[in-house]
């Protein structure tokens, strides 16, 4: 999804000291070059990292050290967007130049994507697409089509963590494509047998096979007393703000692949806001309106 613009200040400005700058988020599959910088402590980037992401980092970390002084090839497991931007910029900090970062997540639109760190100029673009393969899950669910949920289910509950499963395309009646790892798709193979109910046959095809449709976009624009959570989310995602608030309380809502929990939480352009089973808010905009205490905000929602 384009446009995530998560929060990290504190790093940010850790960066700067070192003369550094800000990644951009956007590109899908990128090489991430840096000018020259003074590497930053490790501890210093665990401390600015975000707190759910700092385990990671701190192996991304490990893992780009060994690969600028042994000239080796990492290849992290997949990682959602704000984890992604995380590792991005502490591998920057602490190698500057002389590694690099590069995502792939088996499609130009992946949401999460495997981060394969490398020397300069050491990986071509077929390696980096190479880490992640395309299981096919087909079973007959035209009576009773399954969701997202379901598949993953069925795929972690064959005992695989979460961060070996990439994006899952549901296919309708047809069954879904799952984004995974090379030695996840042998696996899966032979492991996953059902979803729910239904029989299921999983095997590896080629990349080439898999259609990704257009995501429905819908571009809101209204005008808010504020631009708290609870208010942005409830108008994005046409609902009262009561029930919005009872989404959040429950768990339901994430802002920036973030758990959030409160309502009053303040949101700012570029954020990204979902709710489970509803799709995903992108904050376009905001900018104050001709009345005086309102805002108008730009919302896009994607179901």
């Amino acid at each position: 999804m384009r446009g995530v613009v998560a929060r990290h200040a504190p790093l940010a400005r850790a960066l700067v000291r070192a003369g550094t700058s800000q990644p951009t988020s956007r590109a899908r599959a990128r090489r991430i070059s840096t000018p020259s910088a003074a590497p930053l402590d490790v501890e210093v980037i665990l401390r600015h990292a975000e707190p759910e992401h700092r385990d990671v980092v701190k192996r991304a970390v490990e893992r780009a050290e060994r690969v600028r002084d042994r000239w080796t090839v990492e290849t992290i497991e997949f990682l959602d967007p704000g984890a992604l931007h995380s590792v991005e910029n502490a591998v920057r900090a602490v190698c500057g130049d002389e590694v690099e970062v590069r995502a792939w997540g088996g499609f130009a639109s992946a949401e999460r994507r495997r981060a394969t760190i490398a020397r300069a100029d050491s990986v071509d673009e077929e390696e980096i697409r190479d880490t992640v393969r395309v299981l096919r899950v087909q079973g007959n669910f035209m009576f009773d089509a399954a969701t997202h949920r379901d598949f993953l289910g069925a795929i972690l509950g064959t005992g695989i963590k979460r961060e070996k499963v990439g994006d899952i395309v549901v296919t309708g009646e047809r069954g879904a494509d799952v984004m995974v790892s090379p030695e996840m798709a042998e696996f899966l193979s032979t492991a996953l047998t059902s979803v729910r109910t239904v029989k299921v046959e999983a095997r590896e095809v080629d990349a080439s096979e898999l259609k990704v449709p257009e995501p429905k976009v819908e571009d809101i624009f209204s005008s808010e007393s504020s631009t708290r959570l609870d208010a942005l989310g409830s108008a994005g995602f046409r609902m009262s703000r009561s029930k919005f608030v009872a989404h959040v309380e429950s768990g339901d809502v994430k802002v920036n692949w973030k758990e959030v929990k409160k309502g009053r939480y303040d949101l700012s352009a570029g954020d990204v806001v979902s709710c489970r089973g509803k799709g995903r808010l992108e904050v376009v905009d905001i900018q104050p309106a001709r009345k005086e205490g309102r805002f108008a905000c730009n919302l896009r929602r994607y179901v």
